[in-house]
């Protein structure tokens, strides 16, 4: 696929086998530098001489500089030695008698037909849908890393931590790292990032060291990339990161995990600690066992220090189940105050990414609320049947969530959770949930009181400003 231009004819300095110079325009046409043609860009052109006996219709980068359009690929021509269907497919020039009349023009293979199939590149649809404001669908949840429902603008140090809803730090070694949502715009208009900053050096790698920050995607998500038999799609990853010069890596591997591939990326000096976009192409997996269920189907890892123990070369699907790293993987943690910044996420089908697109808030919150949600203060819920003191045995209630959980998920108490009528008063002291398949969660209550107590026609009211915890996180 080339570009195009707008009414841009000439006459070249020669005819012959040479590359098209520009000498002059046309009479009522456009010399290329008026029509705005791009120095480096291919463009596709049909010269044609005097006579009309010599035609050919070639593509090529056109040199500013000099004028010059490249007579690189020879699609078709009067002889016939063109590469295109029909012709020889030697790809030859064709000698022109004296300079021929030469227009920059659009050939049916530029153009998107809604008669008949395209035979376009990754990168070339990648571009179309950027032109026209489709983009592809992202298998990643929350990567403008908007919401953060658990811990807001919190910093946390310890392994474990969700900085954002979704996104993970995990690390063991001997120093210290604190992450963070921060406020800060992106290239892709997210008002959000996440943030990694070192705050006790680990200069020395063991092998066992690493710090990683990790997003587990639901199988169910993924199905459609066919991970696992012959027809495994290729899958590329894109993502803002700014941080210190250096190599680093980028991970897939299975929910199990027993399958991974390891990819790399440069942090070229002139691109230290500054925002910069980068992509990692993976070919799909076509052996493993890959979940496409409700469980972990996949994880992306995001490398920050490795040890011996977690590398192996890139680009290679592996049965590892314990390496993320190849051994270039740059060591964060070697310096205090070193910050390792990452946003505008995307984990797309096939060889090239469109642009980032920050999704709506609303529809993100719901998706992360499949994984995580909370109470607000003073929420309250009304709950039917009498509720004994210490008792659980058939003492359940309906309770609406924002939308279907993953699973019956864990239930982490506020401080001040309580169980009332009015009267009588009770501490709730633990809460099982079973998730169903409405937005609904069924609650088996444990409250505690006066001795030989009973509550009826009770509310349950989430009170304080702990919030009570609902994770189904994988």
């Amino acid at each position: 696929m080339a570009a195009f231009l707008n009414n841009c004819r000439f006459i070249p300095t020669a005819g012959g086998t040479t590359d098209w110079v520009y000498s002059s325009a046309v009479g009522g046409c456009q010399s290329p530098a008026l029509a705005g043609a791009v120095d480096g860009r291919k463009y596709k052109f049909i010269a044609i001489s005097g006579d009309l006996t010599q035609w050919e219709i070639a593509e090529g980068a056109y040199t500013a500089a000099s004028g010059t359009f490249a007579r690189t690929i020879v699609l078709c021509n009067s002889s016939g030695s063109g590469l295109a269907a029909g012709q020889s497919g030697a790809g030859s020039r064709i000698s022109f008698v004296a300079p021929p009349n030469v227009a920059v023009v659009g050939i049916k293979e530029d153009l998107i037909s809604i008669e008949e199939p395209n035979g376009f590149t990754a990168g070339q649809m990648a571009q179309a849908r950027a032109n026209i404001g489709v983009t592809k669908n992202s298998y990643v949840v929350n990567g403008g890393m908007q919401v953060s429902q658990e811990n807001g603008t919190t910093a946390g140090a310890a392994s474990g931590y969700y900085p954002v809803d979704q996104w993970r730090s995990e690390f063991s070694n001997a120093g210290g790292l604190s992450v963070a949502q921060v406020a800060s715009s992106t290239p892709g208009g997210s008002p959000y990032r996440i943030r990694a900053t070192i705050t006790t050096a680990d200069a020395s790698v063991a092998s066992s060291d690493y710090s990683v920050i990790t997003q587990r995607i639901e199988g169910s998500r993924i199905a459609d990339l066919r991970f696992g038999n012959a027809a495994a799609k290729t899958v590329t990853v894109q993502f803002g990161v700014k941080a210190p010069a250096g190599t680093y890596c980028v991970a897939i591997r299975n929910g199990t995990p027993n399958r991974i591939i390891v990819g790399e990326y440069t942090i070229a000096g002139g691109e230290a600690n500054i925002d910069v976009v980068k992509s990692v192409t993976f070919a799909g997996d076509t052996a493993g066992a890959w979940a496409f269920d409700q469980t972990a189907g996949m994880e992306l890892i995001f490398v920050l220090m490795a040890g011996s123990s977690f590398v192996q070369s890139p680009n290679t699907w592996s049965a590892a189940a314990s390496v993320f790293a190849t051994s270039n993987q740059f060591n964060l943690m070697a310096t205090v105050g070193n910050v390792f910044e990452l946003f505008d996420v995307g984990l797309y089908e096939g060889s090239a990414a469109p642009a980032f697109q920050l999704p709506d808030y609303q529809a993100e919150l719901r998706k992360c609320q499949r994984y995580y949600f909370q109470t607000a203060a003073n929420e309250y819920l009304p709950i039917s049947g009498t509720l004994l003191n210490g008792a659980t045995s058939g003492k359940f209630s309906s309770m609406p969530v924002p939308v279907t959980m993953r699973t019956d998920p864990a239930v982490t108490l506020g401080a001040s959770a309580v169980v009332t009528n009015g009267p009588i008063t009770g501490a709730l002291t633990a809460i099982t949930a079973v998730a169903t398949s409405h937005a609904t969660l069924m609650l088996s209550l444990t409250w505690s009181g006066a001795g030989g107590s009973a509550i009826s026609d009770a509310l349950v009211v989430f009170a304080g400003t702990t919030p009570t915890k609902f994770s189904a996180r994988m």
